[in-house]
């Protein structure tokens, strides 16, 4: 048996244990796949079904293929306690200005179809050739525009730092929702594989270029992801999201292009990292940028990102805004 072929088996026998969302937010998907050998063992969950504690969440790309791709480079790894966060550049995601735009007017023309709390997945014919890229998530968020519901529900998720009335001072809450803006798809390496042979198959079928599906995020999901959004004047966003996974060993991969921009920064006495995307695929500026740190607590741990999807927003800015977080 070949090395590709031994490969292959092992990751379809272990392909339940990876959870594959983009984003973001994206908010969740799987370009870096790496062979889960570690104890398999399970447990309750609450309000989330029975998950290995070994799972690896993949955010922002979903691959179907189960091998590495060349032209990557890693831009930073951290872990603390049950959590890993890393980003890496790749070079396949260098997408042209009009691939951008196609992909950004698909997910407009899918948004309005989906009702609040609604996720869909998108296929795009001429984005077949991306493989790191078999299909575009958008969701359409329910949001929770109360701040003091809003504040209650991240209590009883056992978050001890709450988000504040406004940042920067301009920019005021705008509503709290769970799992990343930008849209999540979670699946297995088997259902990304099947879905998109479906896809592909309507496409084929019908001659459309655009096809999409409705799809969910289970509530067993591992990863708690919780967003809360801020806006100035000008409808700038702000975005602070919060992510932790109680009873899980959860790693989560930001891919982009080569493009991309990383930087090292102490935020407080504390390492921080930013990371700026110049052709982000989840908004219509095609622009994103974040500066993200990790805490630990009782063994567990919590990522804060705070990012901008505008690009008046400077890196001083949006550090100024951390620090006062």
């Amino acid at each position: 048996m070949s090395i590709e072929q031994q490969l292959k088996d092992d990751f379809q026998q272990n392909d339940k244990n990876v959870v594959c969302p983009p984003s973001i937010d994206i908010r969740v998907m799987n370009a870096y796949r790496e062979r889960m050998l570690e104890e398999i063992g399970v447990q309750s969950m609450g309000r989330r079904r029975r998950w290995s504690k070994a799972v690896m969440v993949i955010l922002l790309i979903a691959v179907v293929s189960g091998f590495a791709y060349a032209g990557r480079t890693l831009l930073f790894e951290e872990t603390k306690g049950n959590m890993t966060m890393s980003a890496e550049t790749l070079e396949e995601l260098k997408l042209s200005k009009a691939q951008l735009e196609r992909i950004s007017k698909a997910r407009n023309e899918v948004k309005t179809q989906l009702n609040p709390g609604e996720s869909a997945v998108i296929y795009l014919t001429d984005m077949g050739n991306v493989r790191s890229l078999p299909f575009i998530p958008v969701s359409q968020p329910d949001v929770n525009e109360d701040l003091d519901v809003w504040r209650k529900a991240l209590m009883d998720r056992h978050f001890d730092r709450m988000p504040p009335e406004s940042l920067l001072g301009t920019y005021r809450f705008a509503g709290g929702m769970e799992l990343s803006p930008f849209g999540a798809y979670v699946g297995s390496e088997t259902d990304s594989a099947a879905l998109l042979e479906e896809l592909k198959a309507e496409s084929e079928e019908t001659g459309k270029d655009l096809i999409w599906r409705k799809t969910s995020v289970p509530a067993s999901f591992p990863l708690l992801t919780y967003t809360t959004v801020y806006r100035n004047a000008d409808q700038e966003t702000l975005y602070l999201i919060m992510e932790n996974a109680p009873d899980s060993k959860v790693k989560i991969q930001s891919l982009a292009p080569p493009s991309a921009e990383y930087e090292e920064l102490d935020l407080n006495g504390h390492g921080a990292h930013y990371f700026k995307n110049d052709a982000y695929v989840y908004t219509d500026s095609h622009f994103y940028q974040e500066i993200s740190w990790m805490i630990e607590q009782d063994g567990e741990s919590i990522i804060y990102r705070l990012g901008s999807d505008s690009p008046a927003m400077t890196k001083e800015k949006l550090m100024e805004a951390a620090k006062n977080l």
